[in-house]
């Protein structure tokens, strides 16, 4: 039963009830499955208290609009994890600045349930909570054939419930009907205070060391910048980075943002999933979205990065297609002292190098090539996601 249909006595109301009774206040974001939990939080009185928003974005293309970006797949990891830090964007958009980032969650659930037609893949859901310091993940499969849709209908909406509640502090709900052919399987990760700090925006740089720690200082000043997202890192990165570091003549450390003009945020588990790889040089990890930003963090540093990457800089759909926007930018960069050294890529229309870019022309002296010959890598991180492969 929902909690709509319940008595105050019943477990699922009264835990919907300490939820409402605690500080917490929450956006929640599902698709696929689980929708019930809106209404069952909606039903408990003090709603008002706890519910900042809930959304339903089910289409495919309603689920894109909610992201920014469409998904490689729609029901899986990553795309759970995406739909919860937007969800906790909406939170603290919706609770405005009087309100305590701690206090907030964002809820994102994605499941794929049985239908009327015969279902190839699995039974799950896959339910993120994200606050200012941690991301929990929990991913429930369900018994093939087992239920009913209103029944996993109405576990879903369980399990959203017992996850508010945990985020919440207060007593979980005790109720969860799972079978022996059921598995939930739930994981956290908590952020270091370093890395909440950058999160939250309340911190510009946090070094991750090779040790494994983090520190607010720089181990070292590089005199360039590899930004990128290292999903994963490849031996194209590390040779770019080299490359770098040859024509610069100084060292190139890496940076990863958790904020990006074009993406989502980054949830705290995908940020230490990609940095444990950085064993071997320090990443620096920032909130800076943009170059512009960015030059302020490292001032006379040179920017290493892709075509592809530098045609985004210059894209107009960036500055509002205000070109004295796009000016104003580029000049801020020059006056911080940086510059972009800028390498080739492959795509579909061929290999693509600076050569390819129309360069604003009173700021063609900001860019800078790295011939082929001396650095080219023509596979992209998607294409070693998708194969396993490294070029």
């Amino acid at each position: 039963m929902t909690a709509a249909s319940t008595p105050s006595n019943d477990p699922l109301h009264q835990t919907i009830s300490a939820i409402h009774d605690s500080p917490t206040r929450v956006a929640l974001a599902i698709t696929g499955g689980g929708s019930g939990a809106l209404t069952s939080l909606l039903a408990v009185p003090g709603a008002s208290r706890t519910v900042l928003e809930g959304q339903v974005p089910y289409a495919a293309s309603a689920l894109t609009d909610y992201l920014g970006n469409q998904p490689d797949r729609f029901c899986d990891d990553a795309t759970a994890l995406a739909m919860g830090v937007a969800a906790f964007q909406r939170a603290t958009i919706l609770a405005g600045d009087e309100t305590s980032r701690d206090t907030l969650l964002g809820l994102g659930a994605t499941a794929s349930l049985t239908t009327e037609r015969p279902k190839r893949g699995d039974h799950r859901a896959l339910i993120t909570v994200q606050t200012a310091s941690s991301t929990t993940l929990a991913r429930l499969d369900l018994a093939k054939d087992a239920r009913t849709r209103a029944e996993e209908e109405n576990l879903v909406t369980q399990l959203v419930i017992d996850m508010v509640a945990r985020a919440a502090g207060v007593p979980p709900f005790s109720g969860l009907s799972l079978s022996d052919n059921d598995n939930l399987e739930t994981r956290q990760t908590v952020a270091s205070p370093e890395l909440a700090a950058v999160w939250n925006q309340q911190h510009p740089i946090a070094w991750s060391l090779v040790d494994g720690g983090w520190s607010l200082e720089p181990t070292s000043c590089p005199v360039g910048v590899l930004s990128g997202s290292f999903a994963p890192r490849h031996r194209g990165h590390v040779e770019l980075q080299q490359a770098a570091e040859s024509i610069l003549e100084g060292p190139v450390c890496y940076e990863l943002t958790a904020v990006n003009a074009d993406k989502p945020p980054l949830d705290f588990e995908t940020i230490e999933r990609r940095r444990e790889v950085f064993t071997d040089r320090p990443l620096a990890m920032t909130s800076a979205a943009t170059f512009v930003e960015k030059s302020q963090l490292f001032p006379g540093a040179t920017f290493v990065l892709g075509v592809d990457t530098a045609a985004r800089v210059i894209a107009p759909r960036f500055y509002d297609h205000d070109a004295d926007k796009l000016d104003s930018a580029l000049k801020t960069i020059r006056e911080n002292g940086c510059r972009f050294l800028v390498a080739g890529r492959l795509d579909d229309d061929g290999f693509q190098d600076l050569a390819c870019l129309d360069l604003p022309t009173q700021h063609r002296e900001l860019f800078s090539p790295i011939p082929a010959d001396v650095f080219r890598c023509d596979v992209s991180s998607t294409a070693i996601r998708n194969s396993g492969n490294t070029c």
